[in-house]
């Protein structure tokens, strides 16, 4: 039986990929950080729902509370996890993320430091703590969450794009020191996806530009060379090829785009 840690699991890309895995038989390990007591309640029924052989009880579904931006509330959720699992876990996805869209000449220092915190530094807590745990076994799958704009980037969004190319850079160190070890790591980067980070985008997007919200969302869609944008399942189909596919074991150290040909132009 393997076991999956997800950050970011509580909705969108994160709570797609938890549940395709433990429809796949896979264990679970749900963070996020948690505003609504019955929202959760709700995502950890449909997920135990979702297992694949619930009637056993061998997939469980287990919900870890943490905040990513705070190095003491990473470790407790590390030790939270092997409380759980005392021989680590197979799959570690990082996921979690948030935006600031500003231009870097009025950038806040606080929201600098949160994205970076999220989605970098926390990633490499999380792959320092549990790597140890996959060399010994001699299995692993590493999966982090990067962006199209981990590939290029835009105006507004230079600290999005620091940290997601950040994350590809870690991704390729990361899979070259454990190559031979039985372990991939590998980064995802999706292009424009109906998920929460993106309404929040759209939401600001209209608000600063004084558009309506299907106004920001066509500026979105004409750019993009589908003019269609990805749904979660999508991306979560591929992050699931990347750890439970044996056709994906020879994957390692790469980015993965799914941006419906964005960076091709």
């Amino acid at each position: 039986m393997k076991v999956a840690m997800v950050t970011g699991s509580t909705s969108g890309i994160g709570l797609a990929c938890a549940e395709r895995l433990v429809r796949q038989g896979v264990s679970v390990i749900v963070t996020g950080l948690v505003t609504d007591d019955d929202s959760l309640h709700d995502t950890l029924h449909r997920l135990r729902h979702a297992a694949a052989a619930p009637s056993e009880g061998s997939v469980k579904v287990d919900f870890v509370p943490g905040d990513l931006s705070k190095p003491e509330e990473i470790r407790k959720m590390c030790d939270d996890v092997i409380q759980l699992y005392p021989e680590g876990i197979d799959i570690l996805i990082n996921n979690a993320g948030l935006n600031f869209v500003h231009e870097v000449d009025g950038y806040p220092d606080d929201k600098w430091d949160e994205m970076i915190a999220v989605m970098l530094t926390a990633p490499f807590r999380l792959t320092k703590f549990f790597l140890p745990f996959m060399k010994h076994k001699g299995y692993g799958r590493i999966v982090n969450m990067s962006s199209q704009l981990g590939l290029v980037s835009q105006p507004r969004k230079a600290v999005y794009s620091a940290a997601k190319f950040g994350l590809i850079g870690l991704t390729k160190g990361v899979a070259l020191e454990v190559a031979a070890a039985g372990v991939t790591c590998n980064a995802v980067c999706p292009g424009f996806t109906r998920a929460p980070v993106f309404e929040q985008q759209i939401r600001q997007h209209a608000t600063t530009q004084h558009i309506s919200i299907e106004q920001a969302e066509k500026c979105v869609t004409d750019a993009i060379p589908t003019h269609t944008m990805n749904t979660v399942d999508q991306v979560a189909e591929l992050v699931t090829f990347l750890c439970l596919s044996d056709a994906s074991s020879q994957m390692t150290g790469a980015a993965y785009s799914i941006d419906q040909g964005y960076t091709a132009q």
